[in-house]
Formats: structure tokens, C-alpha cells, sequence
């Protein structure tokens, strides 16, 4: 009976690529994803799904069966990152070459969109009787670094739940049962300004700065068997001319987190050598704060979104070995906010996310449908 849903999908393919086309082609940097958002439920309605924009500006989407059974989620975003430079295609041109989309937003995470609604409507339109309903909740603001504008975490504020989640970030089509977080620690030096040519009545902020990022450096980031984590010293600021011995330095520092570490834990090791430095110079002078927080999330190889995933690579002739990935996404909220388990699944990948000739291979997205496509089967046809 799930042959009928893939001959579907397999029929939708060139539509299915001609919607992504159509998404690509509509910018939606973060903060301005109207365009996109009114776009996606007109196309939706049009296929007779439930679809609205909240009040926030994400779209929810709702697919229901003939009768009350489980929700299964499908969560992306709709903003992208902006264009920056370097681009030799238009990045909203939604080029293809090679097999290839190119545009900014084709890989992160606008295939992901074209599949899920593509899958859904393979169900409705097979005919076959399901309970329950799919629910595509396609969020504002992911790409920004500030949680209280996280357009996935208001929706779940703001009362959204189901039984477990798909995540379609782009991950190369691998099954990531974890997503690394990620923090931000802000840490600023002070010292003596004084003349050049009498550097020796100063206190160089900087030079203290270094000693700092020494001692961060040593520190061993976590893993597991899925995920490595990382610490990145990634911007400094300090002095104004080099004249002058610098009484000011800033360095933030991003750490990408395995489960079990947090925000809390790394401000205390900064913390730590803070204090270490202090005790062997008291002219040592230095302070650190935690900028940003975001938690890895983790999802059971036996959770039934996981095995759903699975069994559908089954179906398909294919293994399905498990992944994690370093990149922070909204599973974070999904799952530690509102114990809703989420395993990430998605067409695409990650090294040409925010990059020039951003692409995506249109083979990906038309066997995520297929998966998605049998996931929605596994979890809620009537069999």
C-alpha cells in the first residue's frame, strides 16, 4: 500500500522542485520572512491543509486525518542568513546545474520545506485513511543569536505540542540523534592605559588577554559517539592605537556543547582561570559573562520518530546509521523546552549553508520525500 504514496510523491517531483524554485526566489533574511510566510500558506491552502501565520509570523500548517490519533511535527525555519558576497550565481536566481539548485536558502532549509509538504500531501492524496494529523511549524528567527526571538520557541510558549518532531535541517540525509548547543562567553580585560614610549607604568589589557585565551585553549572540549564539541575564540577587540598601552580588551568565545554540558559549566572554568591569573599577578584584572546559552538536544535510537525514520530506509532499501551534528538548531527547543522528541532528518548540507553559490543536490530533496513521505505512513495510516 506505501508503493501507491511513492508513486505520488515521484509524480509531484518536478512541482515539488518548481515550489523549492519558487521559495528560493523569495528573500527572507531574518526578520523579514512575511513574503515567504504568506507564500507557503497560500500554497498550502490551496492543497485544502489547515495553514496560518501566528502572531509572531511563523506558519503552521496542519494535515488531519479522518479521525483523533497522534501529531507528528515537521519543524524548519524560514529565515536565511543575508547574501554577504563572493556569489557567481544570482542567490535568489534558483539556478540548476548539474542536478544542483543554487540560491540563498536552497539548502538551509528551504528543500527541507518543498519535501515535508510535498510528503504530506502524497498522504492525503493516496487515499489512505489515517488518524491523527502532520503538522509543518516553519519558524521566523532561527538564524539570529538571541533566543527571546526564537520563532520556534514562542510557538511552543505560546501552547504548540505533538507526540515527537522531525527536525529538517540540512544534515546530508543522516539520522542525527544529537545537535550540539551552543554558548557565548563575553570576557573583558582591564588594565592601566599609559604612553608608548612608557609602556612600563601600564598594564597592558590585551597582553592579559592572551594569557586568557592560553588558558581557554587548554581546555578539553566534550563528546560522545555522535558529536565532538569545539571552543572558538572568534572575536577581539582592544586598544586604539598602537601607541598607546590598551586599558581595555573584549574577546568572546563560542563553545559548542555535547549533552551534559552547559552555559553554567564553561562560565565557571573562564571563571576558574580568571581567578587562577589573578592569584599569580594582582595586577590581573578581568571579568566574564555568559552571552549567550543554547542546549545540545538528544533523542533515543528507540524513540519512535527515530525507528519511523529507520524503518522507512527499510522500506526504501537503504541503511539508516545514526549521526550527530555540530551545528545548534531549534531541536533545542523542541526537545529541552517541551520534552518533545526530535530527531533530525534533512536534504542538504551544512558546509554550504551561509556560504557563496549556497546549493543544494536535487536528488537529496526528492528522496527526503520519499522518507518523509513513509515516515507520515509508519506513524499514522491505518494499516
Amino acid at each position: 500500500m506505501y508503493q501507491k504514496i511513492l508513486d505520488i510523491v515521484k509524480s509531484h517531483e518536478d512541482e515539488m522542485i518548481d515550489l523549492l524554485a519558487q521559495m528560493v526566489k523569495i528573500p527572507s533574511v531574518s526578520g523579514n520572512e512575511a513574503e515567504l510566510a504568506k507564500f507557503i500558506t497560500e500554497y498550502c491552502g490551496k492543497l485544502g491543509f489547515e495553514s496560518e501565520i501566528d502572531r509572531h509570523g511563523n506558519v503552521l500548517v496542519l494535515v488531519k486525518g479522518s479521525k483523533p490519533g497522534k501529531r507528528i511535527a515537521y519543524n524548519n525555519h524560514l529565515d536565511t542568513v543575508p547574501v554577504g558576497e563572493g556569489w557567481t550565481k544570482d542567490p535568489f536566481g534558483a539556478e540548476i546545474i548539474d542536478g544542483k539548485m543554487y540560491g540563498r536558502g536552497s539548502t538551509d532549509c528551504k528543500c527541507g520545506m518543498a519535501a515535508q509538504i510535498t510528503a504530506a500531501r502524497a498522504l492525503v492524496e493516496s487515499g489512505i485513511e489515517f488518524a491523527g494529523e502532520i503538522a509543518l511549524m516553519y519558524a521566523v528567527d532561527e538564524e539570529v543569536q538571541d533566543i527571546s526571538r526564537k520563532g520556534t520557541l514562542k510557538m511552543l510558549k505560546d501552547g504548540f505540542t505533538a507526540d515527537m518532531c522531525i527536525n529538517g535541517e540540512d544534515v546530508d540525509l543522516h539520522c542525527c540523534l544529537v545537535c550540539e548547543g551552543m554558548l557565548e562567553v563575553k570576557i573583558t580585560t582591564m588594565g592601566v592605559g599609559a604612553h608608548g614610549a612608557t609602556a612600563f607604568k601600564g598594564v597592558n589589557a590585551i597582553g592579559m588577554m592572551c594569557r586568557i585565551y592560553d588558558e581557554i585553549m587548554k581546555i578539553v572540549p566534550g563528546e560522545n559517539k555522535y558529536v565532538k564539541g569545539s571552543i572558538n575564540p572568534g572575536v577581539i577587540s582592544g586598544g586604539e592605537r598602537s601607541s598607546v598601552v590598551p586599558d581595555r580588551c573584549e574577546m568572546k568565545v563560542s563553545r559548542f556543547t555535547v549533552p551534559g554540558e552547559t552555559g553554567a559549566m564553561f562560565l565557571g572554568q573562564v571563571n576558574d582561570i580568571i581567578a587562577k591569573l589573578k592569584a599569580e599577578d594582582p595586577t590581573f584584572d578581568a571579568v566574564a559573562e555568559l552571552t549567550y546559552d543554547s542546549n545540545p538536544s538528544e533523542v533515543s535510537e528507540e524513540a519512535e520518530v527515530v525507528q519511523a525514520v529507520v524503518k522507512a530506509h527499510e522500506m526504501l532499501g537503504k541503511e539508516c546509521p545514526f549521526y550527530g551534528t555540530p551545528q545548534h538548531d531549534d531541536a533545542d527547543f523542541m526537545t529541552n523546552y517541551s520534552g518533545i522528541p526530535t530527531v533530525l532528518y534533512g536534504p542538504g548540507t551544512g558546509l554550504k549553508a551561509h556560504m557563496p553559490d549556497e546549493y543544494v543536490i536535487l536528488d537529496e530533496v526528492r528522496e527526503a520525500a520519499q522518507v518523509y513521505a513513509l515516515v507520515n505512513y509508519n506513524v499514522l495510516a491505518e494499516k
